[in-house]
């Protein structure tokens, strides 16, 4: 389950850690080693495990994102990202070239993603222009255009039958990155909860993947970029730019637009004062702006309205994290208040198709 995302911090340049590695990357793709203006996205090493990811302004170039990565001790493993690694930066690229808004990835003989040692470890190592500061905020109008960009990449990448050969944090038919239900299965077992509701839900969540997994193999699949939440886009006077393809994947389209719709609808910082209630109001809009681009199929509609009254009742920060959450609730004692929002979860997961993915 998603839990929060990583704070960006500014260094000074007398104090850059890591400038060796960084000035050897910038040498392999053809840029000036020496750079200015570093900033620092993500620095992690602990135990072989190694996450780098900076910016910095080359001599002769464009200022670049640099990003070194490790995530598993095993060498097998490591190719094994470099190779998918590889995929995500050409279908990027393949986006870019289709007149996508989306960062430039460098080479380095003939590879946008190669090895190189870090503090003695073998990483992962790719360098993609830098394409502005990140979207801080959500409201309607940009959940419509964020909706509309996913479409655009989507009916692409159908056309051109781009695949990478991995899976996504969002697949709706099997694991997931917002999946709660397990904490739900522990939580509920507390007496003090309407049992009754409780055993309604789990059948209802049985039925419901059944029949999303029946039909799933039917549904248009297609890389996507897999994380195209606030986090990874820039708002500019010329539209938005999607970057950092780091999670993109293969995906059944109606996968990617609820899942991702949801978590651009609930998870996403509001405006400083505005009326969380105001949520409501967000994936209606995306949705919106993804129809105005690519129409759904009747069974793709059809999915759709499962996953979304599925993951729409389930969503896992109504189960944990959140002070109003059900585990909140409950280890508070405010059994009114946790059965209140059981029974608001069944009437989500029964409520009526209202023709909505079929505009």
């Amino acid at each position: 389950m998603r839990n929060g995302r990583i704070g960006k911090r500014r260094i000074p340049l007398e104090k850059i850690p890591h400038e060796d590695s960084i000035k050897r990357v910038l040498n392999r793709y053809g840029l000036s080693a020496d750079f200015s203006e570093y900033k620092a996205y993500i620095d992690r090493e602990k135990n072989g495990w190694v996450k780098l990811i900076v910016s910095v302004l080359p001599e002769n170039g464009p200022r670049v994102v640099v990003k070194i990565l490790r995530e598993d001790a095993d060498e097998r493993t490591l190719e094994q990202e470099r190779e998918k690694t590889e995929k995500q930066c050409a279908f990027a690229e393949a986006m870019r070239s289709r007149g996508i808004r989306t960062p430039k990835h460098f080479t380095a003989d003939g590879k946008f993603c190669t090895n190189e040692e870090y503090h003695g470890i073998p990483c992962c190592t790719t360098v993609e222009e830098w394409c502005g500061e990140e979207v801080c905020e959500i409201n309607a109008e940009r959940a419509f255009r964020i909706g509309e960009l996913m479409a655009r990449m989507h009916t692409l990448s159908l056309e051109a039958s781009c695949k990478i050969g991995c899976g996504t944090l969002f697949s709706a038919a099997g694991w997931n990155d917002v999946d709660a239900f397990d904490r739900f299965c522990e939580i509920t077992q507390d007496e003090q909860l309407d049992q009754q509701t409780v055993g309604k839900i789990r059948a209802l969540r049985d039925e419901k993947l059944r029949a999303i997994r029946e039909m799933w193999e039917t549904l248009p699949k297609a890389a996507v970029q897999g994380d195209i939440s606030i986090n990874n886009l820039v708002d500019g006077t010329d539209g938005l730019t999607v970057f950092d393809y780091n999670n993109a994947g293969d995906e059944v389209l109606i996968s990617d637009l609820v899942m991702e719709g949801l978590l651009t609808a609930y998870e996403m910082e509001l405006p400083q004062g505005a009326d969380p209630r105001i949520r409501e109001t967000f994936f209606p809009a995306f949705l919106n702006g993804y129809l105005s681009v690519r129409s759904l199929s009747a069974a793709e509609a059809q999915v759709a309205w499962l996953v979304y009254t599925l993951y729409r009742a389930l969503w896992f920060t109504r189960i944990v994290y959140r002070e109003d959450s059900l585990e909140a609730l409950v280890k508070r004692k405010d059994y009114d208040a946790a059965n209140r929002l059981l029974a608001q979860m069944l009437a989500d997961m029964t409520q009526p198709d209202d023709g909505r993915f079929r505009k």
